[in-house]
């Protein structure tokens, strides 16, 4: 093999890591979202039960931005506790957004994932993904979504559709515990409001 042609390869494989790495993110922002429900603040947040029809009690948790930035900052800490580099933070701010650096050809590069979350009619979740950049340039999504799709194996709730840029959470069905979960507010504006119910098993 020339060196021309080991240079080109080793370019490859960087270039192969820093989408593997995107990649990553991507599966993380849909997830974190998912996770941080599972989390409940214990003072900030809101909490009340009310009986529905099936006999189950649901339990209605509300948080705004700020308490949803801080239980992020507070779990991502913990999951990447002893990790020097690669860390990535999630923060929701007009849009949901994940961020941080990779190293790449030496040198540290910003990435970031943009994405627009919407509240599905039987309370599960879709994140539209509206921008991918490593750096300066723009990455394109529907490729990241299909090597994800065809390459990872992915939760059962966690469904991708690279050709609408879609990441859907099937949250009424993500324990296997008997709980279920049920959004029913994301509301990006202002202080934001972000409703979800958990639903006790019988």
């Amino acid at each position: 093999m020339t060196h021309e042609s080991r240079q080109k390869n080793k370019q490859r494989n960087l270039w192969k890591r820093a989408f593997l790495t995107l990649v990553g993110i991507i599966v993380l922002a849909a997830i974190a979202l998912a996770i941080m429900i599972q989390l409940p603040s214990k003072s900030d947040s809101t909490f009340g039960e009310k009986p529905n029809d099936s006999g189950t009690t649901p339990i209605s948790a509300e948080l705004n931005k700020r308490q949803l930035n801080t239980l992020s900052d507070y779990y991502l800490d913990k999951l990447q506790n002893g990790r020097n580099n690669a860390k990535y933070h999630f923060e929701v701010a007009d849009q949901g957004i994940v961020y941080g650096s990779m190293k790449l050809l030496g040198t540290n590069v910003d990435y970031s994932v943009f994405f627009d979350p919407k509240v599905m009619a039987n309370g599960n979740v879709e994140l539209h993904a509206t921008k991918l950049s490593l750096g300066r340039f723009p990455v394109p999504i529907s490729f990241v979504l299909t090597y994800v799709e065809k390459s990872y194996k992915l939760p059962k709730w966690v469904q991708l559709v690279p050709k609408k840029k879609l990441i859907k959470l099937d949250i009424n069905h993500m324990t296997k515990h008997g709980l279920n979960y049920r959004a029913k507010t994301i509301d990006m504006s202002g202080k934001g409001k972000f409703a979800f119910d958990i639903i006790l098993p019988q």
